[in-house]
């Protein structure tokens, strides 16, 4: 957890300093973090890094497990009448809806998560 904890300070160090004028950056933009179910343990954490140049990186730690980090990158799409980003992984959750105070993963169809645990997956984002 520390190494993960870790990863994300840098992550956010790199944001902030990548000299980039972040004022010009879509709204979607920015650094997401949360813990999400799994079926397998007390939880995933999730840090979501969605840049400016429509291209992400996602990394993901189980908590309960060793210090590994699963860590996909590639290129995003925005639609803005909906919302959603689509990210071009099918490894990972494909769609993600943009709300004010961060993303929503929704289900590998596009729709939101129903269910007792659908409150559960939520990334907040870092400001």
């Amino acid at each position: 957890m520390i190494i993960f904890i870790g990863l994300l300070v840098i992550c956010s160090g790199v944001w902030a300093g990548g000299g980039k004028d972040n004022q010009n950056s879509p709204q979607w933009a920015g650094i997401y973090t949360g813990v999400i179910p799994s079926a397998s343990g007390p939880g995933i954490s999730v840090v979501a890094i969605l840049y400016a140049d429509a291209t992400y990186k996602v990394t993901y730690h189980y908590i309960d497990r060793d210090p590994e980090l699963f860590t996909f990158t590639g290129a995003l799409r925005w639609d803005e009448k909906t919302k959603i980003i689509t990210l071009d992984n099918k490894d990972l959750p494909p769609y993600y809806k943009v709300e004010k105070t961060g993303l929503i993963q929704l289900d590998r169809e596009g729709k939101r998560i129903t269910g007792p645990l659908a409150g559960n997956y939520k990334l907040g984002k870092l400001p």
